[in-house]
Order: structure tokens, then sequence, then C-alpha cells
């Protein structure tokens, strides 16, 4: 009985491998919907600090963007980075024809050490853009 059910199991998955289409395939299909994430860094900065860098992880599908702002511990300053953050979110808003954004979830700054040993300070938020 167990060797039976393996068998249609494994017929099961090689069925699904040979029957399966491809991505160009689908992504012509006029209902094919977009779930990737795109990784942006934002032209302007807005930044003081030499050693920040924003990147942003935009959804288009939900209108999600996580915003992420590092630097140096040494060097961060709380109200730079979300000085800096607020900046690039309007610019973003305006590239992309929105009308304003809501947050998700509080702001949060998390503090790590990379392989070279260095403290890196990582502020993050999390916003939706609304049409």
């Amino acid at each position: 009985m167990k060797k039976f059910i393996a068998v249609v199991a494994a017929l099961f998955c090689f069925a699904g491998f040979a029957f399966a289409e491809d991505l160009s395939e689908l992504q012509n299909d006029p209902n094919f919907v977009d779930t990737s994430t795109r990784l942006i860094v934002p032209e302007n900065q807005h930044t003081t600090n030499k050693t920040a860098k924003v990147t942003i992880e935009y959804t288009p599908l939900t209108d999600e963007a996580h915003i992420y702002y590092q630097c140096l511990s040494v060097s961060f300053d709380q109200g730079e980075a979300m000085n800096t953050v607020l900046e690039c979110l309007d610019d973003f808003k305006k590239e992309n024809q929105y009308y304003n954004y809501r947050y998700l979830r509080r702001d949060n700054t998390k503090f790590f050490k990379d392989d070279k040993n260095m403290k890196w300070a990582v502020y993050h938020s999390y916003v939706q853009f609304t049409r």
C-alpha cells in the first residue's frame, strides 16, 4: 500500500513538471499579476551623513514599501534618519503618482555588527501607498 502511494505521488510530481507553463508565457497573459519585490536605491539620498544609504523594497501588487536607512552606528542620528526617510518617501510618492501613504508598523532601529566587526545601525519604516 505504501509503495502504491509513493508511486502515485511520484507520477503527480512528474506530471506537474511536464505540464508546467513557462514564466515568459505567463507574463504575456493579461491576467498575470506581478508579485515580485523591487529593490530601489533613490538617486537623491537626502542625507548629509557620508556613511548613510537609503534603500526601498517596493511591492507593486500591494503598494507596500519597506524603507531602510543604514549607516555606521557612531554617526547614527534618529532625527536625521527619520527626516531622510520622509523625504525619500515623498520623492517616491511623486515619482509613482501616489496620493498618500500610511504606516503599517512602527518605525524601528536595529544595531548589528558586520563581518569586519563594524557596528551598523538600520532604521526601518514600513508603509502602504494609496492612489
